[in-house]
């Protein structure tokens, strides 16, 4: 029979990983607003995210060193590092940056309510998750609701807008590859906040060539001060999003960890308002609603099938 104590204590745990998950999901729709600050401003994409993963993992890097927990040099570990670096960081927020301009910064945010269906897809393929009737049907709800946002004429501001944000889906995949692979592959004893840094330094390291190789070689600070807010903005997101990630993952597993979605997309619609004044027309906030829906039943399932 459990005591008082230890109710209590199993209430402060939870309450504890769902004030987490709303700092991180927040956190992660402020970055879409940030995007569009910094593209606008004129850093390259390439640089951009170069400069924020190598501030984010220099600020946490002295962290890491007082607590003792360096990244690990073990062949599992770099493989760790890489792999989440390529799914979770230098494609996908790369693809994001570059999209920014191009999208309102409120539809950009939708996509992410896509990636607990994509985790959903790639687990029944690991064999992670058994097939269910409601997240089939969420899943086909998330593609209504990108169908509602792409199809009809007056749904985006620009008619060629539809292109950018079909190749924005590739975000969602990556990152629905990395919340499963990070179940599959995380090194056990490995700590969030060496986790953080590896990720963080693996992607500098990829990115490099690209923004040599591209001829985006940007150094802050620029002459545009808003772009170069935006982008130490961007710096303390990453500082705070990638030990919080490995940490709800440890903490409650990363279907929990997929409630960010719609804390990211609800604060992202509200972070596009604050600062650019976005509207959108009726289509796109129908998307939205029913592509939260879709969510909400892959979220609500586990729960019901008990």
């Amino acid at each position: 029979m459990k005591t008082w104590s230890s109710v209590f204590c199993s209430l402060k745990k939870e309450i504890l990983v769902l004030f987490l998950i709303l700092v991180a999901g927040v956190n992660f729709g402020l970055l879409f607003s940030v995007n569009k600050i910094a593209s606008e401003g004129g850093i390259p994409f390439f640089s951009y995210v170069f400069w924020y993963a190598l501030g984010a993992g220099v600020i946490l890097l002295p962290v890491a060193i007082f607590r003792g927990e360096l990244p690990s040099t073990k062949g599992a570990h770099l493989k760790a590092y890489g792999v989440a670096a390529a799914l979770g960081f230098a494609f996908p927020f790369t693809l994001l940056a570059f999209v920014a301009p191009k999208l309102p910064s409120g539809v950009a945010v939708l996509l992410v309510i896509l990636t607990p269906a994509f985790t959903y897809l790639f687990s029944l393929i690991a064999r992670l998750e058994k097939f269910h009737v409601l997240s089939s049907i969420g899943i086909i709800l998330g593609i209504v609701g990108v169908l509602l946002v792409v199809i009809p004429s007056g749904s985006l501001p620009e008619s060629d807008m539809s292109m950018w944000f079909l190749l924005a889906l590739l975000a969602p995949v990556c990152f629905a590859g990395l919340n499963v692979y990070a179940e599959l592959s995380r090194p056990p004893e490995a700590s969030s906040l060496s986790l953080a840094v590896g990720i963080l330094f693996s992607s500098t390291l990829m990115l490099l060539p690209l923004m040599i190789g591209t001829g985006q070689i940007y150094l802050p600070p620029g002459s545009n001060l808003e772009a170069d807010l935006a982008l130490l903005g961007a710096v303390l997101i990453n500082v705070i999003m990638w030990p919080l990630f490995y940490e709800i993952v440890k903490r409650a597993g990363a279907f929990l960890f997929s409630m960010i979605n719609v804390i990211g997309v609800v604060s992202g619609f509200g972070w596009g308002i604050l600062f650019f004044g976005e509207g959108h027309s009726i289509f796109v906030w129908v998307s939205g609603v029913v592509m939260l829906v879709g969510l909400g039943l892959i979220l609500v399932r586990p729960f019901l099938t008990r």
